[in-house]
This record gives C-alpha cells, sequence and structure tokens, in this order.
C-alpha cells in the first residue's frame, strides 16, 4: 500500500505552486492537512496520539527539563495520502540539540532522505536534507524558522520554496510557496517537521 499511498502524494502536489498548510487544534496527536488553494486535502502529516501524549506529560510534569527530555525522545512522523493511507515515516532518533530525522518507505524500509536539524541554546533552529547514499546537502534553511519567516534552499543555494506567516483570512493555517522544477514533496516534509519541531 505504501508505494500506491507515495505515488498519490507525489501525484497530488503535482502543479501546485502555493500549498496551504493547516495544523489540527483538537487533537490528541499532532497533525497537519496539506491542502491545495481551493482547500482541498492532499496528503497529511501525523504524530500519532501516543507519541505525542508521552511527550507532554513529560514536558507538563518536569517544566524546562522535561522540556529537552521530551526532545530527546524518538519517535515517529507519518506521511499519508488523502485516503489516509502510509506513504513513508520520518523516524526521529533520540538527541535534544541535534537531531536526525530518516525518511523512509515503511514497506521496504528504504531511506530516502535524512533530515538533521540543529538547535540555539537561546532559540533559532537551522536544517538539512540530505541525500541517504551521497550525504549531498539537497535542502536547508534561511531565515527565521521560528517565526515561519524562511525559504528552503537547494545545493547551489536557488530558491526551493518559502514559508508564509499565518494566512488571516483562514484560521491556523500558512503557506508554502514551491518553485517549479523541484521536488514538492521533499519540501512539503521539510517544512513540516520544521514546524512541529519548533514547539518541541
Amino acid at each position: 500500500m505504501s508505494k500506491q499511498a507515495f505515488n498519490n502524494v507525489n501525484t497530488a502536489l503535482e502543479g501546485n505552486s502555493e500549498i496551504l498548510m493547516k495544523k489540527a487544534m483538537i487533537s490528541f496527536g499532532k497533525n497537519y492537512t496539506v491542502m491545495d488553494q481551493n482547500q482541498k486535502p492532499l496528503m497529511f502529516v501525523r504524530l500519532d496520539a501516543g507519541q505525542n501524549v508521552t511527550g507532554s506529560l513529560v514536558k507538563g510534569a518536569l517544566g524546562g527539563v522535561g522540556r529537552i527530555l521530551a526532545r530527546r525522545m524518538s519517535y515517529t512522523y507519518r506521511v499519508n495520502d488523502a485516503n489516509d493511507q502510509n506513504a513513508l515515516e520520518i523516524r526521529k532518533g533520540t538527541g535534544a540539540y541535534k537531531s536526525q530525522f530518516d525518511v523512509v518507505e515503511p514497506d521496504s524500509g528504504d531511506k530516502i532522505g535524512v533530515i538533521t536539524m540543529k538547535r540555539g541554546f537561546i532559540g533559532g533552529m537551522q536544517a538539512h536534507w540530505q541525500d541517504p547514499k551521497s550525504n549531498e546537502t539537497l535542502l536547508s534553511t534561511r531565515g527565521n524558522v521560528m517565526r515561519r519567516k524562511y525559504v528552503i534552499t537547494g545545493p547551489a543555494g536557488n530558491e526551493v520554496a518559502k514559508v508564509r506567516h499565518k494566512i488571516a483570512a483562514i484560521r491556523d493555517v500558512w503557506k508554502l510557496e514551491l518553485s517549479q522544477g523541484t521536488n514538492h514533496l521533499h519540501s512539503v516534509i521539510f517544512a513540516s517537521i520544521l514546524d512541529f519541531e519548533k514547539e518541541m
């Protein structure tokens, strides 16, 4: 099923120069609905309720120390197609200030990307998407991730995508502008994970 779901999300994103990202507000899990400009769901990025509740309990019980411990936890995000069938998994390893996320095809276990993320001790975040075989950096961040005012750049420093802050007319939605001729799925996954993680 994952191969068909993977094809579905790629096809759904084709031809879309702007994507709307809607965060679920009433949910024990963490969920993003990825939509087109008409607010039609194209795919979902999810962290299941069990993993999210555990992290929230740790943060709530131990305060600042709990926040660091919650960041060190390993967990798995799931990328699902519009029918909520699993296409990919993003598996976070342990690590609070430096973390690695393996983007994996769940049936075969093949790794299609590696996201490395570094947090500053006084705020701020930087991240890169690397090819798992060559270690070449394919995507990087430039700007303020914490405020959703940043661009995603390619290997040559070219702009691949741009993150826009909340859209006033649509509650809890922000925009991702995608450049033509780029891998839209990678950009959507990259931006989604950064947005989830900046609140951890």
